[in-house]
């Protein structure tokens, strides 16, 4: 009798380990093997969208920050996606109004009391 071998593909054949930094602290994700350079790119992105955020609203933990740009991204992107598609635009103004509100908490954090 012959023992049959499945062979799948392996999930870490797949992707490899990336370094990137955000807010000068190391982060290490997996990245699918060719898709190196566009998650480096949204890294530089995310990274770019945080400094500024801390930089406007020093006092504010690194937590409310990683939120606001969250929140910033997926309005753009949502606007984006709704302006090409014409779909959804009472979403883009929901994650509009609520980056509005967290920003607005984010100043009060910021201002001494």
């Amino acid at each position: 009798m012959s023992k049959r071998t499945h062979t799948r593909p392996s999930r870490i054949a797949e992707s490899r380990p990336v370094k990137l930094r955000i807010l000068d602290k190391e982060v290490q994700l997996a990245c699918k093997v060719g898709e190196e350079d566009e998650l480096a790119k949204a890294a530089a992105y995310i990274d770019r969208s945080m400094s500024e955020l801390k930089g406007r609203n020093s006092t504010s933990s690194i937590e409310k920050i990683a939120i606001v740009a969250a929140i910033n991204t997926a309005a753009e992107l949502m606007k984006s996606r709704s302006t090409k598609a014409g779909e959804h635009p009472e979403l883009t103004e929901r994650l509009v109004a609520m980056n509005a509100k967290l920003e607005d908490l984010l100043e009060e954090e910021s201002e001494p009391a």
